[in-house]
């Protein structure tokens, strides 16, 4: 944040964090806007802003269609199976054969440019759980001046996850242009490998617990949360982060989602996956709609880029769940009892696994443990 703006504006910008709902968001970010000096350091910041209060408004005139029922808003598709996976591509890249080889659903395929004009949801089987896959409409460059790109924009960030295909006859620039897009929108597909969480107090000044390396004058942090209207708060840091990083942890302007790149038609450019690969240094798969090659490892691919595990639960005596507990890796014992109901996280004994987590199926263990994939869970309570 440039740091010559007007206490004013930083007043303003701070409320607009703080807001809680759309409208109070809206309205903090005009005000903030109309604060913000007109002069060329902060031309990004006010071109930024200006694309996030379009959204924001967007946002708004769907959810009041869907509390009146005025007409039904077809991009907001609500959440099914594991994961919500948008599928997004640049026009003619073969999304909407691949959702049709994948899922149950039928999207209109056409050799003409920009055919899918609004979302369609289908559901991919993998093993015993569903990804829920959705067509979006085209990524193209600017779309995030226009209405249509600034819906399927909203879309993607909402989703749990994006598969990128790239039609095999350009794919790095077409992967370049969908970069540069989803960065304009604020979401970002490189997995930082440090986080900063902010949580406000009412008292104590602040306080900043690091797990790794903070590369900048704390007192210059601790500026920068002042300025910012954060007098009192518990700041958490983990891996190795600079003064930057501080910015945008305080305006949550950036928002990840883990990533499966794909290329399509390898039967006619048999050299697309390896030239991406040398040049974008990335992992992909490489896939033929027309064949169906490497349509089969999509499945797997998705459920390890989620970073998620199955568990599955059973009574003392009793079956196991047929239907499994999708949680993130890292999940623990406690966590399991915690989803299934309240009395069994208060109550809390001791639970029995039998699994990859265990060293013999059966073992007791405590509520820490950590699970592993078709892991089976057994809680007892006191």
């Amino acid at each position: 944040m440039p740091t010559n703006l007007p206490p004013q504006a930083k007043a303003a910008e701070r409320k607009y964090i703080e807001a809680k709902t759309l409208p109070e968001k809206i309205k903090y970010l005009q005000e903030f806007l109309s604060l913000i000096p007109e002069h060329k350091g902060t031309e990004k910041m006010r071109a930024y802003l200006r694309r996030r209060l379009a959204q924001l408004k967007e946002e708004l005139e769907e959810q009041k269609k869907r509390k009146t029922g005025k007409g039904m808003d077809r991009f907001s598709i609500k959440k099914e199976g594991a994961a919500q996976i948008a599928i997004i591509g640049m026009t003619k890249s073969g999304k909407s054969s691949l959702l049709t080889k994948l899922t149950n659903a039928k999207s209109e395929i056409s050799d003409h440019e920009f055919t899918t004009k609004i979302p369609i949801p289908g559901m991919l089987q993998y093993e015993d759980i569903q990804f829920q896959l959705i067509d979006t409409p085209a990524i193209y460059e600017g779309m995030e001046n226009g209405t249509l790109g600034l819906r399927t924009l909203n879309l993607i960030r909402n989703c749990d996850g994006l598969i990128i295909l790239l039609d095999g006859s350009n794919p790095i620039n077409q992967y370049n242009v969908i970069v540069k897009e989803l960065e304009n929108a604020g979401i970002i597909i490189e997995k930082k490998d440090n986080k900063i969480e902010i949580e406000v107090k009412n008292a104590n000044g602040i306080q900043i617990k690091c797990i790794g390396k903070i590369n900048c004058n704390i007192e210059e942090v601790k500026k920068l949360l002042r300025d910012n209207g954060i007098r009192n708060a518990l700041i958490k840091v983990f891996g190795e982060v600079n003064l930057e990083d501080f910015k945008e942890a305080i305006k949550q302007t950036k928002i990840y989602k883990p990533s499966l790149i794909l290329i399509n038609k390898i039967d006619k450019y048999p050299n697309a996956v390896e030239e991406f690969k040398k040049i974008i240094n990335k992992d992909v798969i490489g896939i033929s709609i027309i064949t169906g090659e490497g349509l089969s490892l999509i499945g797997r691919a998705l459920f390890n880029m989620l970073g998620i595990i199955r568990v599955y639960t059973k009574e003392p005596n009793g079956e196991i769940a047929k239907k499994p507990i999708v949680v993130p890796i890292g999940t623990k014992v406690i966590d399991i009892a915690k989803i299934i109901h309240s009395q069994f996280y208060k109550n809390f004994k001791y639970a029995k696994v039998w699994g990859a987590s265990v060293n013999y199926n059966g073992e007791r263990v405590g509520a820490e443990h950590i699970l592993a994939d078709k892991d089976i869970v057994e809680i007892r309570i006191k």
